[in-house]
């Protein structure tokens, strides 16, 4: 499994932390969004999501999740996990929130 994780804020002015990746045993895309202090409880989770699910193929469907909760990620996250899918990476874990 591949993870690309970014620490920012959302349209609350909440911290949160926005988790993307693929993971290769499963061969799906995947994006969760949690509040500091609310870790077992996802704001956003594919999971949750009937359009996305297990199903969702294209890591770029999570811009539309992502901009409904004011979040912005580096244009990179999505870059690296389409290339992570592409090339079906797992144990690979990257955080983006310093290049912003």
């Amino acid at each position: 499994m591949s993870r690309h994780r970014f620490r920012t804020h959302d349209s609350e002015a909440s911290a949160v932390t926005v988790t993307l990746g693929y993971d290769r045993p499963l061969n799906y895309v995947f994006c969760t969004v949690f509040r500091k202090g609310e870790e077992d409880s996802p704001l956003y989770s594919n999971l949750d999501d009937e359009q996305a699910g297990l199903d969702q193929q294209d890591v770029n469907y999570f811009r539309g999740p992502l901009a409904r909760l004011g979040i912005q990620v580096p244009e990179q996250m999505f870059l690296e996990v389409e290339w992570d899918q592409l090339t079906r990476t797992g144990n690979r874990d990257v955080d983006h929130t310093s290049s912003m």
